[in-house]
């Protein structure tokens, strides 16, 4: 054992207590409490313990632990881990609401190398008994991982907690698909939501017609199409009419797409072509910075909740009882329904702007598409164009076979 470093029993009024005292790689003296011997700790684990100390020391440059507290170390990483991953200002304001509404109530006078396994299982125990969703639980303990991972880099702590802890179940995710026959009788129902209203209200919810089939149209998100301006709507291009995703709107406030593969171009069929066409002629804002969407008197924002009113009228009369997201909902139908009318996996994902295709394998799975034009032409590859339909209904053999049984004859 190197000077300096050895095993200190403390005969304290709760029982012994067994601490370490060694030289970090610093060449500064630590000095740790293990626990008590009623903890399960003895001078043999204690010394074997030690042993493990130091050759931590040795291998990986173990430094000693600074007593630093959660909510300092947490504010300076909201300070800088954010600007330096360019992260979007929707993203950092979320970051700083779970910090300041959950994490630091919590962990904030905790000192880092005090969080454990155990506390963060509290802490999610305690987060579901008030009512949160386990999604919502599983954001603050990825955002408590992210702060924690550094701290592990700076060797401020031995070991990521969160790591260790059993993640709440979250349930199945259950979205509102609307069938082509649905989706026509809903346009159908704004229809005759328009011709029942007057003045502004008529105006408003002929727009909150066209938001629909244009959602429904090209998949767009939320942000997306309220941040939608009519220079990136391109409906005289020689080469098909086409929108232009360059801008979203978050929290109320500009932003950027919600990743690269988010800022893209989409193909506009001719029917919603047609609709932003006799849109722009309605619409008292169609210079190309307007919104192409926006507050019929201001020309601001888009009332995205005025239109989910609006949008649960035309479901009540279109006889759709379901729960549905107005823009959520609505886009995973366009997608998934342009996954069943048999867009390829690569298209489907450039136009859904997905950064990764797990995520458009989603859509797939749920439009039920089977690829069955591929399976055909495996079939026809393996047995030939006749198939094995035709080979039963005909009583004869597949070219395969034909050949086959031709070479075993010349063989004879």
């Amino acid at each position: 054992m190197r000077d300096g470093a050895c095993v200190i029993r403390y005969d304290g009024k709760r029982g012994v207590v067994w601490r370490l005292k060694y030289r970090d790689a610093d060449g500064r003296q630590v000095q740790e409490t293990l626990g008590s011997s009623a903890d399960g700790w003895s001078e043999r684990k204690a010394k074997a313990e030690l042993r493990a100390r130091l050759t931590d020391v040795d291998r990986d440059g173990l430094r000693r632990v600074d007593p630093t507290l959660f909510e300092a170390f947490a504010r300076e990483w909201g300070a800088t881990y954010p600007a330096a991953k360019g992260l979007k200002r929707s993203t950092r304001a979320g970051y700083s609401m779970i910090f300041e509404r959950h994490l630091i109530p919590c962990f904030g006078p905790v000192k880092l190398e005090k969080i454990d396994a155990a506390l963060v299982e509290r802490y999610a125990a305690a987060k579901q008994q008030s009512g949160l969703a386990p999604r919502t639980i599983n954001r603050h303990l990825n955002l408590l991982h992210k702060v924690l991972s550094l701290a592990l880099r700076r060797q401020l702590i031995r070991v990521n907690p969160v790591g260790l802890v059993d993640r709440p179940r979250e349930p199945r995710r259950r979205w509102t698909i609307l069938a082509p026959a649905e989706v026509v009788r809903v346009e159908r129902a704004f229809a005759e939501l328009v011709q029942a209203g007057e003045g502004p209200e008529r105006a408003w919810r002929e727009q909150a017609r066209v938001v629909f089939v244009t959602v429904m149209g090209t998949g767009v998100r939320r942000g997306e199409l309220l941040g939608l301006r009519w220079r990136n709507v391109h409906l005289a291009d020689p080469d098909g009419a086409s929108l232009r995703v360059v801008e979203t709107v978050a929290r109320g406030q500009r932003d950027t797409p919600k990743s690269e593969k988010g800022e893209r171009t989409i193909a506009l069929g001719q029917r919603v072509a047609a609709e932003l066409f006799e849109h722009r002629s309605r619409t008292a804002f169609d210079g190309d910075d307007e919104y192409v969407f926006c507050h019929p008197l201001t020309g601001g924002v888009l009332d995205d909740k005025r239109y989910a009113r609006t949008l649960r009228l035309a479901l009540a009369k279109a006889k759709i009882d379901r729960p549905m997201r107005p823009f959520h909902d609505a886009r995973h139908t366009s997608i998934t329904n342009a996954a069943a009318a048999g867009l390829s996996p690569a298209a489907l994902m450039a136009r859904a702007g997905h950064s990764d295709f797990s995520t458009t394998q989603l859509y797939i799975d749920l439009s039920g598409e089977a690829f069955r034009d591929e399976a055909q032409r495996l079939e026809d590859r393996l047995w030939g164009e006749t198939g094995t339909e035709n080979r039963y209904k005909n009583g004869g053999l597949s070219p395969v076979e034909e050949t086959e049984t031709a070479a075993l004859q010349e063989g004879v």
